[in-house]
Formats: structure tokens, sequence, C-alpha cells
């Protein structure tokens, strides 16, 4: 047999051949030869995030701004692709071009940034491409808005609309209550079961986040005695969906949204945003303020990173100036040399 004759990889057969246990098949990209095409390799790395994640919001916001990405390299004659590429030419085209030319907020600039270094590092993983442009691409720093959350009077207000005589009152004050106790996401409040509710324990369990790892998320005893009334009154339905309409249907998010909008608009709320959000870091906000150390926080909210949670305890400036009257060592010190000075005289 000749020396340049290549031999063909040998085909495993139809019975010893494995099914791919993955939600994405890698061999579906050729592209041209070994080569990806840019859509290919986005479709790729969602496919991916869809069989990490159980948001489809996640998803989605990765699409959107590697879109942008795209669209911004486009208005200045560049095509977007997976090879060939600097981590200067993105800081030129993409970061300055958004910062310069398009104006953007930190925020946006730093999310799109964030999303583009998590695109190429999967791909570099994955073996499509042998380095990573973006590895030593930075976020921008700069001024970082402060994080919008209710006042405790605020809160007391927004709680006092629904209509408690009601069905639906009570299961929105419900809703208002569990949010504001626990932090968790609109979603994850509207997907809750029944069975998921231990009232002896206090807890919420197998709560399913973005990141798809189940998490029991402790309440308070204040909180039980609401659920315990909401649930007997809620009867037996056909679902076991926890919150539903009077219909017995589950909640649509859009229905929550204007539901608390509607809330906060009676409640006379002003200066903040009136969200599910909100009510997170709201919690977050009280939870850190109240003496609740970040790790547990970090457990409670479902984040696989200390990153947000970094965020949170750093606290907003109005309650830094709270918390450091309560904590000063030097208030505290004056105050016990006083005293010391006045048993002295007595």
């Amino acid at each position: 047999m000749s020396g340049h004759i290549v031999p063909f990889r040998r085909e495993e057969s139809p019975q010893s051949r494995r099914r791919s246990n993955t939600l994405y098949d890698p061999e579906m990209y050729h592209g041209s030869g070994t080569h990806l095409t840019w859509e290919e390799a986005v479709e790729l790395y969602l496919r991916a995030k869809q069989s990490e994640t159980a948001s489809a919001r996640t998803v989605e916001y990765e699409r959107e701004n590697l879109g942008a990405y795209k669209r911004l390299l486009q208005e200045q004659g560049i095509m977007a692709q997976i090879t060939g590429v600097s981590v200067e030419a993105i800081r030129t085209h993409f970061v300055m071009y958004m910062a310069e030319h398009k104006k953007y907020a930190l925020t946006t600039i730093n999310n799109r940034i964030k999303t583009l270094k998590r695109f190429f590092s999967f791909l570099q993983r994955e073996g499509w491409i042998t380095e990573n442009p973006t590895y030593h691409l930075k976020i921008r720093s700069g001024h970082k808005p402060v994080i919008p959350s209710f006042t405790e009077e605020q809160v007391v207000a927004l709680l006092a609309q629904p209509d408690q005589q009601k069905f639906t009152g009570y299961r929105d004050y419900t809703m208002l209550a569990l949010m504001i106790d626990t932090g968790l996401r609109l979603g994850e409040i509207l997907r809750l079961r029944v069975p998921q509710v231990d009232l002896k324990r206090c807890f919420l369990t197998e709560v399913l986040g973005k990141s798809r790892r189940p998490r029991d998320v402790p309440f308070s005893d204040e909180v039980r005695k609401v659920l315990m009334k909401y649930i007997r009154i809620r009867g037996e339905l056909a679902t076991d969906i926890l919150f539903v309409t009077i219909d017995g249907k589950p909640i649509r998010p859009r229905t929550f949204q204007q539901l608390l909008k509607d809330y906060g608009q009676e409640a006379g709320l002003t200066g903040v945003r009136i969200s599910p959000h909100t009510l997170r870091h709201t919690f977050a906000k009280l939870y850190i303020l109240n003496g609740g150390d970040p790790f547990s926080l970090q457990e409670i909210l479902g984040h696989t990173t200390q990153d947000m949670v970094k965020v949170y305890v750093n606290l907003w400036k109005p309650e830094k100036k709270l918390q450091h009257t309560k904590a000063s060592p030097m208030r505290h010190l004056y105050r016990y040399s006083k005293n010391s000075l006045s048993n002295s005289t007595d």
C-alpha cells in the first residue's frame, strides 16, 4: 500500500454507537470545513445555554447582546466572525464605539462585554477557536447606579393595598409578603406548587431558578401564618400550582406585573421602579441591613457566584449612613467615656 494513501476512519456499527446525551450536537455545525460562521457559533452557544438554564429570558438576553455586537460592527462596515479577531479590535469597534459614539450606559456596555466574554470562552472550551480574543478584555469602570429598592415605609404602604376580604386580594397580599420575605423572582413564585410549601419547617423546597440548581428557601413564621390561610381559602383544585386566578388557572407574569404596578400607584409610591425585581432588591437590602450574612443571602437568592451579592453588601448610601451611625466605634467609645466620667463624679 502506498504511503500517500490516507486510511478512512472506520465507522462504528449502528448497534455500538451510543446516543448523545446533550441537548445540542456540535457536529451539526460544520460550516466551511472546520470553521463556524458567526450565526452557527451563536446558535451553538445558545443551544448550550438552553441546556444549562431554565430561564428562557436568560437565553434571549444572550441572543440580544450578541445581536448587538454584530449590528454595531455592521454599522462600521465590519463583518462579525469568530476567528481572526483581536482584543484591540473589540475594544475599538465594540467597547469604545458603544461608549463614545452610541453613548450607552455603563451597565449596558458591561453587560454586553460579559456576554461576549462568555461566548468566546465557550467557543474556546469546545475547541472551535484556539485563542480567546476576550481573555484580556475587561469591563469598564465608572459610576455604578444605585440599585432601586423600596423603603420600609413604602413596603408597608404596598402591603396595605390588596383587598384582603376578597380571594384575589388575599392572594396578592400573600404573594407580596412571600416575595418580600424570600427575594424570589417572579417566575419562581409563579412556578411554586402546593407540595413545595413546608409549613412545619417554614421552607419552600426544591425552588428551581435560573441556574437549574434546586434550593430550599426559608420564610418567616409571620409568612407561614399568611400562607396557611391562603392555602386554606385556595382549596382543592385540579392544578397544584400555588398561586392561581379566581378561575383556578395559573397566573401569567404580565398579569401580576400590572397588579403590582397598580398597587404601587394606589400607594402613592414615587421615585422608584415598581416591579417584581425591585421587591427582590428590597429583600436583599433589608436582609443585609437587619444582620443577614452575604453567604446565606447568596444561597437564598440562588446566585451561583458572590458577584451580585457583593453589590448588595455595598449598601445603598442612605442606609450606609444609618448603619455607620449605629456601629460607629468613636460614637460608642464617646458614650462609654461619658458614662465612665459620670460614674466617677457620683
